[in-house]
C-alpha cells in the first residue's frame, strides 16, 4: 500500500508517531497520578494554615485532609472518628488520647470555636469528600494574576450564582446545592446575599440563615463558595458590611472553602476616592479572622478592572471583580480585563450572563464563549448568572422548576441548557503541569491519541 516505496521514510514516521503517542499517554497518567499529595507538601505549616493559627493534617495516598484551628486550641482527635495512626501520615496540633495506643497526631474531623464565647461559633466540619474540588486544590492563594491551590498550580473555579436572596430564596437550600454539584459539576457557588430592598438590612437574621444553608451544604459537598454582599450601594451600608463580615470570617474564615466578594456591583463611584478606601475597611475586618480569597468589587457595575488595577489595594489573597453580559459586553470590556492583567491584578467573574445587562433581552452564544475562552487563557474563575426561575433570559430555570433541584432539559431555560452544558464539558479537564485543557479538547486529544497508535500500526 502507500507505505511500502520508501522504507526509510515509513519507519522514521511510525517510530515519530508511535513515540508521540507514548509520550501523550505518559501525560495523562501523570495527570490523573498527580492526585496524591502529602502534608509535607503544603506550602506553610501543617494544613496550609494563615497568620497564627495552626493547623493539622492528615494524609494517605489518596487523598489529604486538613484543618485550621486556633492557635494552642484543645482538640482531642480520638473522639472525632478519626483513621487510626498507621493508616495514613500525621502532622498537626490535635493529639490522640490514652486510650488510642498511637501517640501521633492527626487531623480534627471538625474545626474548633473561636475562643471568646462572646464570639460566634466557628463551623464544625467534616473533611471534603475525597474527590470534590476542595479536596483536590484546598486553600486558594492569589500569586500574581493566577489563582494558586495549594498543590502550586493554578485554579479556574466554575460554577453559579444564585439569585437575590430575597427573592429567589426557594432555591437556597440543599438539595439544589447536592444537584448543581451532582449533575452540573459545579465547584463554586456564589450565596448572593441582597442587602437592600427587603434583604439583609430589614431582614437580617432571615437572610442570614439563608446563606448559612447554602454555605454549609456547598462545604459538605466539597465545593467553593462565595458569601457575597450583593449590594449597589455599600458605600452607605459600611458599618453594617463591617458587622457581617466579621460575624461571617469567624464562623467560616478558617474553611479553605469559604471566599469573600465585599460588594457586588459598585455604580459609577469613584475607585481611589470611595471604592478603594471602603474595600481596606472591610479587609481589615475579615483579616483579624481569615487570610482567605477577597473579592472587591470595581466601578461601574464591576466593570473598571483597568482603574482598580491602577491602584491596588494593600494586602495579599485579593482579587477584583469582573462582571459582564455577552450581548452587552464585547471585545472593549476584555480590553479593560487584559489591561488589569498587565498591570497585575487578578481578577474574579463572580457574575456573568449569556443575555444582556439587564438581566433579560436576546442571548448571545458566540459572544459568550469567546469570553469563556477568554477566561480558560488566563485562569479566571466564573459563576454564571443564575439560578432562579424568574422570566428573563438570563434565569437558568424555567418559572416554576422544582426547588428540591432534579431538573430535567424541559425544566431549564435556553440559557440553562447552554451554561449546564458547558459547565458540564469543563468537568472532564485534566491539569498538565499549569496547564488545563477542557474536557472537550481532551476528548480530542485522546482521540488523536488512538488515531497515532493505530497509524503506527498500519
Amino acid at each position: 500500500g502507500c507505505l511500502q516505496p520508501n522504507l526509510f521514510a515509513n519507519t522514521v514516521f511510525v517510530l515519530t508517531l508511535t513515540t508521540m503517542a507514548a509520550v501523550l499517554l505518559a501525560l495523562f497518567w501523570a495527570a490523573q497520578a498527580s492526585g496524591s499529595r502529602f502534608c509535607s507538601e503544603l506550602p506553610s505549616s501543617p494544613g496550609g494554615c494563615p497568620g497564627t493559627s495552626g493547623g493539622a493534617c492528615y494524609s494517605s495516598n489518596t487523598e489529604v485532609v486538613w484543618a485550621c484551628l486556633p492557635e494552642g486550641a484543645d482538640i482531642g482527635c480520638a473522639s472525632m472518628k478519626l483513621p487510626l495512626p498507621e493508616e495514613g501520615n500525621y502532622q498537626g496540633f490535635c493529639t490522640f488520647d490514652a486510650a488510642v495506643k498511637s501517640s501521633g497526631t492527626a487531623a480534627p474531623n471538625s474545626t474548633a470555636a473561636v475562643n471568646s464565647a462572646n464570639s460566634p461559633t466557628a463551623f464544625n466540619f467534616s473533611a471534603p469528600p475525597p474527590d470534590s474540588p476542595v479536596a483536590e486544590h484546598g486553600r486558594l492563594t492569589v500569586v500574581g494574576t493566577k489563582l494558586l491551590g495549594e498543590h502550586g498550580d493554578p485554579v479556574q473555579l466554575r460554577g453559579m450564582s444564585l439569585f437575590w436572596s430575597q427573592w429567589g430564596q426557594a432555591y437556597w437550600n440543599e438539595d439544589v446545592v447536592d444537584w448543581l454539584r451532582t449533575d452540573w459539576k459545579i465547584s463554586l457557588l456564589r450565596a448572593a446575599m441582597g442587602v437592600e430592598s427587603g434583604g439583609y438590612l430589614e431582614n437580617s437574621e432571615e437572610e442570614k440563615r439563608k446563606l448559612v444553608q447554602v454555605v454549609e451544604a456547598a462545604t459538605r459537598k466539597g465545593i467553593y463558595v462565595i458569601i457575597d454582599w450583593h449590594d449597589h450601594a455599600a458605600l452607605d451600608h459600611r458599618e453594617e458590611a463591617k458587622a457581617f463580615f466579621a460575624e461571617m470570617a469567624q464562623i467560616y474564615g478558617h474553611l479553605p472553602n469559604v471566599l469573600f466578594e465585599t460588594f457586588n456591583e459598585p455604580l459609577q463611584v469613584d475607585w481611589s476616592q470611595h471604592l478603594k478606601p471602603y474595600h481596606q475597611e472591610i479587609l481589615a475586618t475579615i483579616r483579624q479572622y481569615s487570610n482567605n480569597l477577597v473579592i472587591c468589587g470595581t466601578p461601574t457595575w464591576s466593570q473598571d478592572v483597568d482603574r482598580a488595577s491602577e491602584d491596588q489595594l494593600e494586602g495579599e489573597n485579593i482579587a477584583y471583580t469582573l462582571h459582564f453580559y455577552a450581548s452587552t459586553h464585547k471585545g472593549y470590556l476584555r480590553e479593560k480585563a487584559s489591561t488589569a492583567l498587565q498591570n497585575g491584578a487578578a481578577l474574579f467573574v463572580t457574575e456573568w450572563g449569556t443575555c444582556e445587562a439587564s438581566g433579560d433581552g436576546s442571548l448571545d452564544f458566540v459572544e459568550t464563549q469567546a469570553w469563556l475562552d477568554f477566561l480558560d487563557e488566563h485562569h479566571i474563575s466564573d459563576a454564571a448568572w443564575a439560578v432562579n426561575d424568574k422570566a428573563e433570559a438570563c434565569s437558568a430555570l424555567m418559572p416554576g422548576a422544582s426547588s428540591m433541584g432534579n431538573w430535567a432539559d424541559a425544566d431549564l431555560t435556553e440559557s440553562g441548557r447552554w451554561v449546564r452544558n458547558s459547565l458540564r464539558e469543563d468537568e472532564g479537564s485534566r491539569r498538565l503541569g499549569g496547564i488545563t485543557i477542557s474536557g472537550a479538547f481532551c476528548q480530542k486529544l485522546w482521540l488523536v491519541a488512538v488515531m497515532i497508535v493505530a497509524a503506527a500500526f498500519l
